[in-house]
């Protein structure tokens, strides 16, 4: 059993202050390999709050992407400029309908004439000569709810859909004007997407897919999430719908599946994106 003396000689001989010999270098050595080993661990660096300013700073890009669609109404290709929205008078959509119906007379009339005067004022008037020349290729409603889609030469397409109860003073569209960046012709059985996200009207949100089909197809479907079989209307080389909702925000990362029928009664699932 060690003594107290011994105790004592032996912590003044640890004590640097007393040393009148140089210190020893393997002691050093060894002291320093000594320290190294014993670091903390990530629970004594307070790992949770750097991994919290991690996260934080440095932001999910999905989620970053996601937003932007909501800021900008629609998805639409780079060429296109997203037409202002406007309050209407059908609230939540309650009038919608999964199948759509032909615009007929004056509601056609005075749809078209909203969708061509709106067109033409987007981005300083830049496509008022392609609006003028564009003719109409869809006009269908969905309960109150009226779709017109202008096409014209190089691929110029025009979308309007507007709440025809609402008043005039609230009179408004969502939609987009412009041409896709691709201008290559379709195929036959091809389709594509130049109109495909999700917006907002009368504090309500929405989903949207139009674009350009081949001469062999006939009708284009979808199936929400729902369960539910939403018809495009197809004419003169266009196809459009839409539901309420938000089930295509992320149709950027996620390509949209889309039931295709041709001229021949065949029928594939295709894929939409932009």
């Amino acid at each position: 059993m060690k003594t107290s003396r011994n105790i004592d000689t032996q912590l003044r001989s640890m004590d640097a202050a007393g040393q009148v010999a140089a210190p020893n270098p393997g002691r050093t050595q060894r002291d320093l390999e000594e320290i190294l080993r014993s670091r903390p661990s990530s629970s004594d660096r307070g790992a949770g709050a750097v991994d919290g300013k991690t996260s934080t700073s440095r932001p999910n890009r999905r989620r970053r992407r996601t937003l932007a669609l909501g800021a900008v109404a629609f998805a639409a290709t780079a060429s296109f400029l997203v037409v202002p929205v406007l309050s209407g008078g059908d609230p939540a959509f309650a009038t919608w309908t999964a199948a759509p119906g032909a615009l007929i007379g004056t509601e056609r009339d005075s749809a078209v004439s909203d969708c061509i005067r709106s067109s033409k004022g987007t981005g300083d008037g830049m496509f008022a000569g392609d609006v003028d020349a564009a003719e109409v290729a869809i006009a269908e409603r969905r309960g109150a709810w009226a779709t017109v889609v202008l096409a014209g030469s190089g691929g110029f397409e025009a979308t309007c859909t507007t709440d025809t109860t609402a008043p005039w003073f609230k009179k408004g569209s969502i939609g987009s004007v412009g041409k896709p960046g691709d201008g290559q012709p379709l195929t036959s059985r091809g389709v594509r997407a130049t109109q495909l996200g999700t917006g907002v009207i009368a504090d309500n949100p929405l989903s949207m897919a139009s674009g350009q089909v081949g001469t062999d197809v006939v009708a284009v479907a979808y199936t929400a999430t729902t369960g539910e079989r939403i018809t495009a209307t197809v004419s003169k080389g266009q196809f459009a719908f839409w539901f309420p909702g938000t089930e295509l925000t992320n149709s950027s990362d996620q390509p949209v599946p889309v039931e295709v029928t041709y001229s021949d009664n065949t029928t594939e699932i295709r894929f939409l994106s932009l």
